[in-house]
């Protein structure tokens, strides 16, 4: 496997910049899926494009939401692709290598300070969001009888389970720190 090297951020956000711009992405995202909904079976291609901004919008914010309720602190949002490239095919590699994600630049001392279940729920916070996102938008496509709302919620379903095995099996992957954490509590 390859080895893990953190990922440097094209660009450095402050926190409240940050927030503002996933807050945003995520209430546009649900605005548009409630569009979809009142366009009934023409309303697919706003129910794809709301599920795509959440999708953009969700992990780090959770992290950063649940991190704060849990006493650990943020130092900005970093701007770059994903962290877990080299779990991807060839092709779909270079794409993710170059996706505008967001991450939740943690502070170490705090999180270091903070409570093992606070650590843990803190790291469970992103994945948990993205795969509840990933169920409820199709979900809620299907019961307004949006026209492809299915094939959403099935393509939703494999790419979960793809990314929460990369989420294991990544040493730096969110569920696996999340278990350690849980395993420090013991």
């Amino acid at each position: 496997m390859v080895k893990h090297t953190r990922v440097e951020p094209w660009l450095t956000l402050p926190i409240p910049l940050g927030n503002s711009l996933q807050v945003g992405g995520l209430l546009g995202g649900i605005l548009l899926a409630r569009r979809a909904a009142a366009l009934g079976r023409r309303g697919t291609s706003r129910l794809y494009t709301g599920r795509l901004l959440a999708y953009f919008c969700e992990h780090a914010f959770s992290h950063y939401a649940v991190g704060r309720l849990g006493g650990i602190r943020f130092t900005s949002y970093g701007l770059h692709g994903s962290t877990h490239t080299h779990l991807y095919p060839p092709g779909m590699r270079w794409v993710f290598a170059h996706l505008p994600f967001l991450s939740a630049r943690i502070d170490q001392e705090s999180c270091r300070a903070a409570a093992p279940a606070a650590q843990a729920a803190m790291y469970l916070a992103g994945p948990l969001v993205t795969v509840l996102a990933s169920i409820l938008f199709p979900v809620y496509g299907m019961i307004h009888g949006i026209t492809r709302a299915r094939a959403l919620l099935v393509g939703s379903s494999l790419w979960m389970v793809g990314m929460l095995v990369g989420e294991v099996l990544h040493p730096q992957g969110d569920l696996r720190r999340a278990w350690y954490a849980m395993r420090q509590s013991r």
